[in-house]
């Protein structure tokens, strides 16, 4: 998959996600404050990579129908 491809899919999995919140807040309260999101194929191992960000908690989103938190 080329970078152009990858990131027009990952904004497209953000818009998703933000309209899954929109209609279940209550995630919203599982999600660390601060934390680095990171968004998974629903297929794909949680693989520890460092964040982008020092010190901050990095949150893996397995996307299938649904997002699930994948601590």
């Amino acid at each position: 998959m080329r970078k152009e491809e990858i990131v027009k899919k990952n904004v497209s999995l953000v818009f998703d996600f933000l309209r899954y919140l929109t209609e279940h807040p209550e995630m919203i309260e599982k999600i660390p404050d601060g934390c680095e999101l990171e968004f998974l194929d629903k297929n794909s191992p949680v693989v520890e990579t460092e964040s982008s960000v020092e010190g901050v908690e990095k949150v893996f989103l397995k996307v299938e129908h649904t997002f699930h938190i994948s601590i």
